[in-house]
């Protein structure tokens, strides 16, 4: 029982780890508390050389949520005053994960209902850092997340729309009425909409789609992700796919896009072209293409700080700062009251992080700051949203909306920016801009630039892309390609440039357009198979998916002849990419790869591709794709090669059934099965197509003691997925073997759980006894999945023959989750009720433990033992224990509030990440546990024991989240005053005990 603490309670007592979390929790915050804008800058601790000022406050701004400066100087902030909820929508559906399906999809502005959200100007007239002087761009906006400032307008983010307030006489009122650009975003959750409005060095639009809701633009339909959009040709992409809660978008100085992350202890995504990022797959399922087979994760993390929403980030390009910053990675860190940065490490073609240090801390748990901007003093400007809540756990919108501060993070000896006009610029001096100092003004000069493309600079830049400066180099072919110099002559000389980032960008630009002269096509295969730069290398891969087959594949064939790229953390999946977008519309080309038998000696060919393809074309399963699949299969030079094959078609085949194999593939199964060579790789696909002389040989290895270890619990595990009864008696003889190892016995007793034989259950009861406590919680968990079993087991405790104790709180639920009545009254008669404490308990119980806290102090040394026998189970909390919940270092175990009434309540709100479901599946069984995989063909449950069960989809008759949390109630009960206070003590300190001390030694 108390080792379920964790699976649930503990994701959301200390915050979660997944959701993107930094508004809204179960602490109460009152209305216009905490400190004074004045009482807060005093408790700001800064890294040397650096102090914090503030640049505005309430009433001027009140909830900023970002900012950008235009090219004046001033800054543009857009107040989140109408967060959470649209105004003028009714909400007709809320689901568990606090997704909300609304009346109807509202009209865009000015005929759509008017919120409150606002888009403000501040200036600092009198120089003096401080902003004196604020107007409204617009003041009626509803749910607003995101500006950018160019072609004569401010691009504006209010989902569901992309929108577009023209000013083209800069008067700082809209021209007339926005135009739509876009249409389609989701609005589902306001936590995370689209967001990060950024202008790329391409002259694209770039943005971020959070977690909770699903964009439906044109024909594309996609969660979370990075895309893009151009104001010119109106073209709209999704430039990379998954990445979590994503909330802050920057571009460093080679053009690689680096994206914030709610992700554990990590701190950022380096987000490449076409590619494809982790998700939380149980909540929003799998990616939008189910043949991605693989995903990149966030960038490495060494000795990470602070709680785990990491936002609003910025690379540091200025030179206002110490040396030490220039080009480091610089962000908010909500749940610790922080601002942090992070070195950023090559790793390969991509990178990884370590812990820089901590610019800003305070012990003012109110300082939340949110979005980070650079100004054009080349100094970090930080928007603190300002409020006691953290996380947005609870839905009610009890939000202080009275306050907001902008602070300016000054180094000392920086002087203010000069008063300037970039629009008032002349074309020559911008031209001059793209070398300084500070990024700011680069991009910004560029952006202008685009805007007014004047071919007369092409010649001057031209000659800088010929010299010396490869950042400036770089910068001059961004300038010609945003005012339209691109052309065949430009992207050759980009393409044999000896700069890295120069090649890596004629690469993508020729991507983008899609088609290819001869010339570049040529030179582009010539540079896949000489090119020594993985980043230039990672480009190809992605410019290759995106160009036709007779264009694309030859560069990837070129490029898996690199052998060192199998090491690199991205090209191997990228090559993978580019090859499966074209599996089925060209698989003669595809398959033409596989063709010459060296190919498949590749090390890029052999761990990357070969297995995948196959696994692609059995996945999709129609008549076409076997023979694809069997065309490969017979294109394998050996044994060896064949194996791979094999390996990849049984991954592609699983969740389905078939009563003989499919045609396509049965006359090549039996050629093989019939030379003799039966390995296991050939023997666990022929029996996922069920072919008898496998079936046959497959339960006498199951059987046979003398069967490899690693072998038998393959076999076990496959044979209890596909066979049929038949296999029952040598799955439970494998069971009562005592001298099979404990791994041999539970996988036996994991695949009985698939079948509805009542001989099953009677066998089980009359050997548990026997077996080890291990192997009976396992057999337990089998016994409470039916109506049978659980009606055996019961009568064991109501015979006295089994001590009732030892049936666990999850086993209880799960056998009343039955809905047998007879089932349900010899529960309630050994155990009482499965309900819960009245209101007036639990917060009776609150005040109590909060009273004994004041009394005496907690010991975290005595509160690490407690966490070990009630968290650990499931929990990872300073390197220690197991990750069934959210690792728990990062989380905001400060609020003590939040911390206590999910301890004492814990199905009062259940973290959206972390719901039990419950499935009763066709066969009789109930199961439940954590949501951790749904694919099309299968689901897969992870229970508190760490069990994990896949099931067939079509398997399943319901499958619904429960009403109560995984944590039981009442976890506090059994511990001691000062166990409790130890427990906390443990929980919000700042380490192991002890550590400090050790590392001081």
């Amino acid at each position: 029982m108390l080792r379920l603490f964790a699976v649930t309670g503990c994701a959301r007592v200390l915050a979660g780890a997944i959701a993107f979390v930094f508004w809204g929790s179960l602490a109460v915050s009152a209305r216009a508390e905490g400190l004074s804008p004045e009482e807060a800058l005093r408790k700001f601790n800064t890294a040397a050389g650096f102090s914090m000022e503030l640049v505005a406050a309430e009433p001027m701004i009140r909830q900023p949520v970002a900012m950008q400066f235009d090219r004046r100087g001033r800054m543009w902030v857009i107040q989140y005053l109408q967060y959470p909820n649209p105004a003028g929508l009714k909400a007709v559906k809320v689901d568990n994960y606090l997704r909300t399906i609304y009346d109807r999809v509202p009209e865009p502005p000015p005929k759509g209902p008017k919120g409150v959200d606002r888009i403000t100007i501040l200036e600092d007239t009198d120089g003096d850092g401080r902003a004196d002087k604020t107007k409204d761009f617009i003041s009626d906006l509803n749910l607003a997340t995101g500006l950018a400032i160019g072609y004569g307008g401010v691009f504006v983010a209010q989902t569901p729309y992309l929108l577009f307030y023209p000013d083209r006489n800069r008067d700082d009122v809209p021209d007339g009425d926005p135009e739509v650009l876009l249409s389609g975003f989701g609005m589902e959750d306001s936590h995370a909409v689209l967001n990060s409005l950024q202008w790329g060095p391409d002259g694209w639009l770039y943005g971020a789609q959070g977690s909770t809701v699903t964009a439906h633009i044109g024909d594309l339909t996609f969660q979370q992700g990075i895309w893009r959009y151009h104001p010119v040709t109106k073209k709209f992409e999704l430039f990379a796919e998954g990445g979590g809660n994503t909330w802050g978008v920057d571009f460093d100085r080679h053009g690689n896009i680096i994206a914030g992350t709610n992700y554990g202890q990590r701190a950022m995504l380096h987000q490449v072209q076409g590619a494809y990022y982790e998700k939380n797959f149980g909540k929003h399922g799998e990616l939008q293409n189910p043949y991605a087979f693989g995903y990149f994760t966030h960038a490495p993390y060494k000795d990470f700080v602070g709680g785990h929403v990491t936002i609003g980030g910025i690379v540091y390009q200025a030179d206002a700062y110490p040396y030490y910053l220039r080009n480091q990675y610089l962000a908010a860190n909500v749940l610790s009251n922080a601002i942090n940065w992070h070195r950023i490490e090559v790793d390969g073609s991509t990178f990884k992080n370590s812990h820089g240090d901590q610019l800003v801390t305070t012990d003012d748990q109110w300082f939340r700051p949110v979005d980070c901007t650079v100004g054009p003093d080349g100094q970090l400007y930080i928007a603190d949203w300002y409020d006691q809540r953290a996380n947005h756990v609870d839905p009610r919108d009890d939000w202080d909306k009275s306050n907001g501060r902008i602070y300016r993070l000054k180094y000392k000896g920086v002087p203010p920016a000069a008063p300037f006009d970039l629009d008032k610029t002349p074309t020559e001096a911008l031209v001059k801009m793209l070398g300084h100092k500070n990024d700011w003004y680069v991009r910004q000069a560029r952006q202008v630039l685009a805007e007014r493309k004047p071919s007369e600079i092409w010649p001057a830049l031209e000659r800088d892309l010929r010299g010396i400066d490869e950042h400036r180099a770089l910068e001059s072919l961004w300038t010609l390609y945003v005012t339209g110099a691109w052309d065949e002559k430009l992207a050759l000389q980009a393409l044999g440039h000896g700069a890295a980032d120069v090649r890596t960008w004629g690469v993508r630009f020729l991507g983008d357009d899609r088609t290819l002269t001869p010339d570049e096509r040529d030179r582009l295969i010539a540079l896949a198979a000489s090119e020594q730069h993985p980043t230039v290398r990672s480009q190809l891969a992605c410019t290759a998916k995106r160009l036709n087959a007779s264009d694309g594949l030859p560069i990837v064939a070129a490029m898996l002849r690199h052998a060192d790229d199998v090491k690199d953390p991205f090209i191997p999946l990228l090559l993978w990419w580019a090859i499966e977008d074209k599996a089925t519309s060209d698989r003669e080309a595809v398959l033409s790869l596989f063709t010459d038998p060296a190919a498949w000696q590749l090390p890029l060919a052999r761990q990357a591709m070969i297995e995948r393809l196959a696994r692609r074309y059995c996945a999709a399963g129609t008549p076409a794709d076997f023979d694809s699949a069997a065309r490969l299969l017979s294109l394998a030079p050996s044994a060896q090669d064949a194996e791979l094959v094999f390996a990849g078609m049984t991954e592609g085949l699983q969740g389905r059934r078939f009563e003989s194999p499919p045609k396509q593939l049965a006359a090549p199964i039996a050629e093989v099965w019939s030379k003799g060579h039966h390995t296991l790789p050939l023997l666990k696909l022929a029996l996922r197509v069920n072919y008898q002389p496998a079936h046959d040989l497959a339960l006498a290895r199951v059987a046979d003691a003398g069967t490899p270890e690693k072998e038998r619990l393959v076999l076990i595990n496959l044979v209890g997925q596909v066979a049929g009864t038949e296999c029952v008696p040598v799955l439970l003889g494998v069971v009562e073997q005592p001298k099979a190892s404990g791994k041999v016995r539970k996988e036996a007793l994991l695949a009985l759980q698939r079948f509805n034989d009542p001989k099953i259950a009677t066998a089980l009861v009359k050997l548990y006894p026997a077996l080890p406590a291990d192997l009976r919680s396992v057999t337990r968990s089998l016994l409470c999945a039916r109506a049978a079993g659980a009606q055996l087991l019961l009568a064991e405790v109501d015979g006295g023959r089994m001590d009732p104790k030892e049936i666990g709180t999850e086993e209880l639920r799960q056998i009343v989750g039955l809905n047998v009545a007879d089932l349900t009254r010899l529960v309630e008669k050994h155990w009482g009720k499965m309900g819960q404490a009245t209101p007036d308990e639990k917060r009776a119980f609150i005040h109590g433990v909060k009273t004994s806290l004041k009394l005496a102090p907690g010991n975290p040394v005595a509160g690490k033992e407690v966490f070990t026998k009630v968290c650990a189970t499931c929990h990872n909390l300073f390197g220690e224990g197991n990750k069934i919940g959210p690792e728990l270092t990062g989380a905001d175990r400060k609020n003590l509030d939040f911390l206590l009434t999910s301890l004492v309540d814990p199905s009062a709100v259940i973290r959206k990440d972390y719901l039990l479901y419950q499935a009763l599946l066709n066969d009789g069984r109930s199961l439940s546990g954590l949501l951790v995989e749904n694919t099309p063909a299968t689901v897969t449950l992870l229970d508190a024991k760490n069990q994990r069960t896949t099931v067939d989809q079509a398997d399943i008759d319901q499958l619904e989240p429960a009403p109560l949390s995984m944590m039981p109630e009442k976890l506090l009960d059994p511990l001691s005053a000062q166990q409790v206070r130890d427990l906390i003590s443990y929980i919000q300190s700042a380490g192991p005990p002890g550590a400090a001390a050790a590392a001081a030694r």
